[in-house]
């Protein structure tokens, strides 16, 4: 498991309008090869810049995962830009390209 700024709940009680992208491993090529498919990527992002607020993963490999998002909010990306950068195939990484796409409705393989 591994989480970078707020949750949802965090945003709910301070009244920050966002959306979330949420993508399943069970969706995930490099999951399902490696039968390690239980878990989640969620990217919590502002609902007006889609400034990416959060990201929580529970799955294969998570700590390692989540330092793009680490980076993308230290240079305060949007999920889109998340979405626009190409991720290996197949990687574990996919579900978080899938969960930024999400955040728009866009996620490919869900």
């Amino acid at each position: 498991m591994a989480a970078v700024g707020k949750t949802e709940e965090a945003l709910k009680k301070a009244g920050v309008a966002y959306k979330a992208g949420k993508f399943p491993f069970t969706a995930n090529s490099r999951a399902r090869c490696n039968a390690d498919m239980d878990g989640f990527v969620k990217i919590l992002a502002d609902a007006a810049t889609d400034r990416v607020l959060g990201c929580h993963i529970i799955g294969p490999e998570a700590g390692d995962i989540i330092q793009e998002v680490v980076v993308a909010m230290e240079l305060s990306a949007s999920a889109e830009d998340i979405a626009r950068i190409c991720h290996g195939h197949p990687g574990l990484s996919e579900a978080v390209k899938e969960a930024a796409l999400g955040v728009a409705g866009r996620a490919i393989h869900i």
